[in-house]
């Protein structure tokens, strides 16, 4: 069985800011978005990329009445998460073999506590190399819009070990 992705919207979004949406269906992961993250959070996204995502077998996660109570006992405990942060950690938690998809680090603390697997957008670009899912410049130039948008906040070193290592 493959593993659940479970996408917070900064992970979506920085995704998209990078250009990497179209090839993540190449990926063997099970993608979801629970529903508050689609009808709130994302209003950067167009039509287009919906469909787009909706093509590659993104599913949106409506959740069911006890997440949802789970999810308001978590923003309860912790105040610094949104809402939809909490959707997206119950959400996971929920799924058996899922991951935490998010650029967070609130978010990503949290969901370490509580055991559950957590990556953000450089682990996707690593298995999308790995994968030879799509050409190694396509993950270059995705770095480097990454590492060039102040509204991404991904470790610059990190970013420096991935250039290298795709070819640049």
């Amino acid at each position: 069985m493959s593993c659940i992705i479970v996408n917070d919207a900064s992970a979506l979004i920085d995704l998209k800011k990078g250009e990497l949406l179209h090839v993540l269906g190449a990926l063997p992961f099970r993608w979801i978005v629970p529903l508050p993250i689609r009808e709130e959070e994302m209003l950067s996204f167009s039509g287009q990329d919906w469909a787009t995502l909706e093509a590659l077998g993104f599913e949106v996660f409506d959740l069911p009445p006890a997440l949802v109570g789970e999810a308001f006992a978590v923003r309860r405990a912790f105040p610094r998460l949104s809402a939809n942060d909490c959707f997206c950690l119950v959400s996971a938690a929920g799924h058996q073999n899922a991951i935490l998809l998010t650029g967070d680090g609130e978010l990503r603390s949290v969901a370490e506590a509580r055991t559950i697997e957590v990556h953000g957008v450089l682990w996707i670009a690593d298995h999308l190399f790995d994968a030879q899912a799509c050409d190694a410049a396509l993950l270059r130039r995705a770095l480097t819009i990454w590492d060039e948008d102040p509204a991404v906040r991904l470790p610059r070193r990190e970013i420096l070990v991935r250039l290298r290592r795709y070819g640049a």
